[in-house]
């Protein structure tokens, strides 16, 4: 109980302002409430203009909100393709559940695609930043059929990072580093080496990008070494100038992930005849 306790109170979401609002970008998005595991829900915001087009699901980082990759939907959107941004657990307008872990983050990601089909659109690709992108390499190990993955400034595991924080907390790594971070793993209901995207890139059947700002200090670019090394299929995509929490800095080079994405995106005459079903309720 002591441990949890620690564990609660060190890990509680610092959270980051907001960094723009949709209409600031000329963005008129459908609010909507998702509901996640453990009935908590999500807010969410669904760009939606492109009938039977594929949606782009975007998924923030620790202590970030959906407004952290808004930048990026103007982008996605000019493509021809369809768009959501969320607050993940714990995070921005979503309801708190205690604490927020990738494999959260994932299931958050996976009810946010379930809704989506409900309402017809099927055709997903997964993007997401930071510990959002080890959720969506996470979701995407486990679901067989999206249309493509894009990560961006993931780690290659958590215990390395975890390791870094503790060294800044001035917690020596022997004994209690060792003993905290199984306390995560415990804490949390899963192995690093398991949710680890090192371990989860490799079982990614879709077209898979992995982006790197090559100024980022927090996830050094050796970790983008690690992945593109477990993960032979994948494009490596490294972006000068852009650090780690840099939503403008990636959204500078949308046009190099459009470029990229375009030759697995159905042809337009496709979209043309493609009409999403009736909308469900969420």
């Amino acid at each position: 109980m002591v441990l949890r306790s620690w564990l609660l109170r060190a890990f509680r979401i610092q959270a980051r302002s907001w960094v723009t609002e949709p209409q600031a970008l000329g963005l008129s998005p459908e609010r909507v409430r998702i509901i996640s595991r453990r009935r908590k829900a999500l807010a969410a915001s669904f760009f939606l203009p492109h009938p039977g087009a594929p949606v782009v699901v975007m998924v923030h980082g620790w202590g970030a909100n959906s407004s952290h990759l808004l930048f990026m939907v103007p982008r996605v959107l000019a493509e021809g393709l369809n768009a959501v941004v969320f607050d993940a657990r714990c995070h921005g307008l979503s309801d708190d559940d205690g604490f927020a872990s990738l494999p959260r983050f994932a299931e958050d990601a996976e009810a946010v695609m379930e809704v989506l089909r409900r309402r017809g659109y099927g055709d997903i690709i997964l993007l997401g930043h930071s510990v959002g992108a080890g959720a969506v390499l996470l979701a995407a190990s486990r679901t067989p059929d999206l249309r493509a993955v894009i990560s961006l400034s993931a780690f290659s595991h958590p215990e390395p990072m975890m390791n870094g924080w503790l060294a800044e907390q001035g917690i020596p790594r022997r004994p209690w580093g060792v003993v905290i971070n199984r306390g995560v793993e415990w804490f949390i209901g899963h192995r690093f080496d398991d949710i680890a995207p090192r371990t989860t890139v490799d079982r990614i059947q879709a077209p898979l990008l992995l982006v790197h700002g090559e100024d980022d200090d927090v996830v050094p670019l050796h970790h983008l070494q690690i992945l593109a090394g477990a993960n032979p299929r994948a494009t490596v995509l490294t972006l000068p100038g852009v650090g780690h929490n840099d939503p403008e800095g990636f959204a500078r080079h949308a046009g190099q992930i459009m470029d990229w994405l375009r030759p697995y995106l159905p042809s337009r005459s496709h979209l043309k005849d493609a009409h999403p079903r009736a909308t469900g309720t969420v």
